[in-house]
């Protein structure tokens, strides 16, 4: 009986093991509920809204991950919402079904914030990186409505920035007017 049982064993432990080791090599996909960390953004990465490159800017970047663990990096708050107004322009892979994780950085103290728990700033005297009109972003709303009562503007949660309140900003868009702001 103990023969039978240790033959068994090795056998369990000869095929089990191949299998688990090859579970843990294979890209995994985010399973529903699972938690999608930022990536570390590289100098290399460019903002697929107007080709700037947002390690360059790193009191605005944002990112977006999606449930297959890809990723966008985004130079300011406010490309990342031209991104997620109008997905299908710049991203072909994915749709909005795909985004596992959003993060803004902390204007005020760095570091990565969920942005749907996020506070943003709107008209404020804040310059993003293009020189205009932008959004920074805060861990909380008192954080949020301390930066405007010193730099003026609103502070709004994550989800009341609008595509109307973007459209308010100005700014650019980059296919429209030709822009290549590649620098």
């Amino acid at each position: 009986m103990l023969r039978f049982l240790s033959a068994v064993l090795r056998r369990f432990v000869l095929i089990a093991l191949p299998l688990i080791a090859l579970m843990f090599a294979l890209p995994s996909h985010a399973a529903e509920g699972d938690a999608l960390p930022p990536v570390a953004l590289t100098k290399e990465m460019r903002c697929p809204v107007c080709g700037m490159y947002p390690a360059r800017y790193p009191k605005w970047m944002a990112q977006v991950i999606f449930t297959d663990r890809e990723s966008k990096a985004f130079d300011s708050p406010a490309d990342l919402f031209r991104f997620l107004h109008n997905m299908a322009r710049y991203e072909r892979k994915h749709g909005a079904a795909d985004i596992g994780a959003i993060y803004l950085t902390d204007y005020a103290k760095g570091g990565w914030l969920e942005a749907k728990r996020s506070w943003l700033v709107l008209g404020s005297s804040a310059r993003g990186p293009m020189n205009n009109a932008d959004l920074p972003a805060f861990d909380s709303q008192a954080a949020a409505e301390q930066f405007a009562k010193s730099n003026g503007g609103k502070a709004l949660a994550f989800d009341a920035v609008t595509s109307g309140v973007i459209s308010s900003l100005g700014g650019h868009d980059a296919a429209e007017h030709g822009h290549d702001h590649a620098h």
